[in-house]
């Protein structure tokens, strides 16, 4: 296999907006496809387009995040395209959260602003009611993880989890992520435990930890 795991650096980050616009695109991805609604697409351009610039800034944000690490899986045999990658949030050693670069504005006129309140609150409530007032502070979370479809079935996925679960496990701390439909099945495949379903207009999510303390299967 020609996959090797790096880290992202920042002219990367055009790749890796691509990246996930493809994976989670919003005719494939139901999430996507409530927070940018198909009536509020620009007709001169392809569906999903209008949100690319939005994802750049944002996995820039995050690269530029100290506590955050974006890993990427690159084909070596396709001069290194990057094929795969994740962003795992860790956590916060102190009482002061890390100065990040503010979340870029969403595209207003392509995105319905109230499902996207609504889905910031349902998961702000999830992570108050997994670890209490301080949230994600003291987990590694693993904010998103995405391979390109037609390299799937490679065992992309399972390097860039596995990583993150490696690094958590050593530090004794806790793993948590919200899994899609799509990616449920990965996830419980390599112990993480699902917390509670949670119903995200209209299709059921599950809100998942991996235990520290528990045996990997690493």
């Amino acid at each position: 296999m020609a996959i090797q795991i790096r880290d992202a650096t920042e002219e990367d980050m055009p790749a890796v907006a691509r990246l996930a616009g493809v994976t989670f695109h919003p005719t494939t991805d139901w999430i996507t496809r409530q927070v940018f609604p198909l009536h509020l697409q620009p007709k001169n351009i392809p569906d999903g387009d209008a949100s690319l610039p939005w994802r750049q800034l944002r996995k820039t944000a995050s690269f530029n995040t100290s506590n955050c690490t974006i890993k990427l899986a690159i084909d070596t045999a396709l001069n290194d395209q990057i094929v795969g990658f994740a962003v795992w949030e860790q956590p916060v050693e102190d009482e002061k959260p890390p100065i990040a670069p503010a979340d870029p504005e969403l595209p207003s006129d392509v995105t319905d602003m109230k499902i996207f309140e609504e889905l910031k609150s349902i998961l702000k409530e999830d992570h108050k009611a997994s670890f209490g007032d301080r949230g994600l502070k003291d987990v590694w979370h693993l904010d998103m993880i995405a391979v390109d479809p037609p390299h799937q079935r490679r065992g992309i996925g399972k390097a860039l989890l596995t990583w993150g679960m490696r690094q958590a496990t050593k530090a004794g701390r806790d793993c948590y992520l919200m899994a899609t439909p799509q990616g449920r099945p990965l996830y419980e495949a390599f112990g993480w435990e699902i917390v509670r379903p949670l119903n995200m207009f209209g299709v059921m999510h599950h809100s998942m930890i991996y235990r520290a303390n528990k045996e990997a299967l690493l």
